[in-house]
Formats: C-alpha cells, sequence, structure tokens
C-alpha cells in the first residue's frame, strides 16, 4: 500500500487545525498548522522537481525557491520556519505561540493557500 498524496495529508492536517483552533488549543493547532504547511510545500515541490531532503530547513528553502521560481504567489520558506520555531517553543517552552502581528487564524489562512496551491498542482 503506497503512501497517501501530500496535498491530502497537507489538507488533514489543516482540518485538524482547524478544529484545534475552535476549540482553543492552540498547541494543537500550531502543530498541525506547521505539517499541513510542510506536507503542502512537499506536494508543490515534487511536483516542480525541488528536493526538500526530508528535512525542516530544506523545506523552507524550497517554498523559497519555489516562490522566486514565480511557482507560489507568497515566499513561504519565512513561514515554515516560524511555524517550526512556534511549535518547538509551545511544546519544549511551553509559551504562548507569538506570530507577532498575525493572529493564529491569520497564519491558519495563510496555510490554506499554500494548502490550494498544492492541491491546484495537483488536479
Amino acid at each position: 500500500m503506497g503512501s497517501k498524496p501530500k496535498h491530502e495529508i497537507a489538507r488533514e492536517h489543516f482540518e485538524l487545525a482547524l478544529q484545534d483552533i475552535e476549540t482553543g488549543d492552540e498547541r494543537g493547532a500550531v502543530s498541525a498548522l506547521f505539517y499541513a504547511a510542510e506536507a503542502a510545500i512537499v506536494a508543490v515541490a515534487d511536483a516542480h522537481g525541488v528536493d526538500t531532503k526530508q528535512n525542516h530547513r530544506m523545506k523552507a528553502d524550497a517554498a523559497s525557491e519555489l516562490h522566486s521560481n514565480g511557482v507560489l504567489d507568497e515566499d513561504c520558506g519565512p513561514l515554515l520556519r516560524t511555524l517550526n520555531q512556534e511549535r518547538k517553543d509551545v511544546w519544549y517552552e511551553g509559551e504562548d505561540p507569538d506570530f507577532g502581528d498575525e493572529t493564529l487564524e491569520d497564519v491558519a489562512e495563510r496555510v490554506r493557500d499554500l494548502i490550494e496551491a498544492a492541491e491546484a498542482d495537483h488536479d
């Protein structure tokens, strides 16, 4: 049995993040958004021949490369780096998520856009 397509995994993680946001589970939401964004980047990167080497840093670099190449409208590299750091901070340090001027819902919308780009590549 093969693995599920990454854009489908991204959507599943995103739906979990929305449930977590609705119930006030910020830790769960941050983690689910991070994994949703990473899965979406891998889906887009695979479709466009960009290697991610299954590495957090490489996935963020791939997101920036995909933007530079005109594949993605937004450079999502900083988004992935921020989500990864916030994931660590909420789980390892017990901190509240801090996205600066953005709310968790704002970040979720950006992740939704990324997932929609991944899904469009696989229509």
